[in-house]
């Protein structure tokens, strides 16, 4: 009886820190872009979406660098090496996208996708605006 108790009492310890963990993730969200906002010319937050996972990140464009992070991780992506700029209303898997539009990036060959906030995109899409790389194939719609 007791044995059960606390492996009771351990899983909701757990589901209580794991609760905690999740809510102080969007105050570090916004340190992120606090730090990011003095060097920057846009900051925001997104959603990076990898596969089936929506990690929340604060995204920043410099003049040089697209910074995307959040507390796990921290990476760029260098303007220069960007070959296409894309604004999409689903994901790149087909799935629609509620509440926003779909950033798509490809460089070298990956494609990164974030998902930005619906009163942000007109932001973005002044600051960082669609383009195609000059030898990519044009997709003919009838």
């Amino acid at each position: 009886m007791v044995l059960w108790l606390s492996v009771i009492a351990v899983g909701v310890v757990a589901v209580i820190c794991w609760n905690l963990y999740r809510r102080a993730g969007a105050s570090r969200i916004e340190a992120l872009t606090d730090k990011r906002r003095a060097s920057s010319r846009m900051v925001s937050g997104a959603e990076l979406v990898e596969g089936s996972r929506h990690l929340k990140v604060a995204m920043a464009l410099t003049n040089t660098d697209l910074f995307y992070e959040n507390a796990d991780m921290q990476a760029s992506l260098d303007l220069q090496w960007i070959h296409e700029v894309e604004y999409d209303n689903c994901l790149s898997t087909g799935a629609a996208v509620e509440g926003g539009k779909v950033l798509r990036i490809r460089c070298f060959g990956q494609l990164f996708e974030f998902i930005l906030p619906n009163d942000l995109v007109p932001r973005w899409h002044m600051m960082l605006p669609p383009r195609r790389r000059p030898d990519a194939p044009v997709a003919v719609t009838a």
